[in-house]
């Protein structure tokens, strides 16, 4: 993914700069470094258990920009970074292997397909153990859930793209609010344009989504008083409708949102694991004015 900053006029979300997780009071405390094990040989072994809804946010996340990714493992924990081709959107999230019933796995980088990894959770409910073991002899994982094992080949390393990385942009204005605050405004936008603007007022103390549709047009704003936590800058950028929207609800359930947001330059979406040691955030590339 290529950098979109003020300066440029690319829909892109990344440049060469080095990846992290913004600290915030939102943030999971996952000492993960998701630069350094992103590339490495499979781990000689690796027997990671789990509740399925854990899993499934992990891959679920992974799934809103790829069919494909990087999982890599440290002895810590887990992490994914990864785009949609268009280099649009990015996931970058981290999972200490403190959240994990058992976690007893080497440094290494397995090559998944998300979609495979989904399909044989979707047979347990969320609170049911996973089993998750690499066989790395034949170069497969394997998922258990109640005596049900599916068996998935891993995919080469070299066949996926290398691992994006977080762009070294100015984000002034960050805002913290609820998951129905910001959903609600994203449904209102996107019924009426596949684009909005978020602008933040620092003198009138607001943040506001706006769209306009071929008649109508539509206004959400909050005041620092509906927000959780608000440090205004006065920023605007315009961002495609769906596609964060999408992010949003791949964020876990019943977290707050925190986003970093400046001019014309990518917004980053973020949340911890509820019932986790972890967080991920989504970086989101500006659409191109009118």
């Amino acid at each position: 993914m290529s950098q979109s900053t003020a300066a440029s006029s690319n829909e892109t979300a990344t440049t060469d700069a080095e990846t992290s997780v913004p600290e915030t009071a939102a943030d999971g405390e996952a000492e993960i470094d998701t630069t350094d094990h992103l590339s490495l040989d499979a781990p000689q072994h690796l027997k990671i258990s789990g509740e399925v809804q854990l899993f499934e946010r992990i891959f679920s996340a992974a799934g809103t920009v790829t069919d494909k990714t990087r999982l890599g493992i440290a002895e810590s924990g887990i992490a994914i970074r990864a785009a949609d081709q268009q280099g649009h959107a990015m996931v970058d999230l981290r999972v200490s292997g403190s959240s994990f019933s058992t976690f007893d796995a080497g440094r290494g980088t397995l090559g998944v397909d998300v979609g495979r990894v989904r399909d044989a959770l979707s047979i347990g409910d969320a609170g049911d153990l996973a089993q998750f073991k690499v066989d790395a002899a034949n170069s497969t994982l394997e998922v258990n859930i109640d005596g049900i094992t599916r068996t998935i080949e891993l995919d080469p390393l070299e066949s996926l793209r290398y691992p994006v990385e977080m762009p070294d942009i100015d984000i002034p204005a960050t805002v913290h609010l609820s998951p129905d605050d910001i959903s609600l405004g994203l449904d209102a936008a996107d019924m009426l344009s596949d684009r909005f603007d978020l602008t933040v007022d620092s003198d009138a103390g607001e943040m506001q989504f706006a769209a306009d549709g071929d008649t109508d047009s539509m206004v959400y704003t909050w005041e620092d008083t509906d927000l959780i936590a608000f440090e205004p800058a006065d920023v605007e950028v315009k961002l495609d409708s769906s596609l964060v929207k999408s992010a949003n609800a791949d964020l876990p359930d019943g977290t707050s949102r925190v986003l970093h947001i400046g001019d014309s330059v990518p917004l980053v979406l973020k949340s911890e694991f509820p019932d986790a040691n972890g967080a991920m955030q989504f970086v989101i590339a500006p659409k191109l004015p009118n």
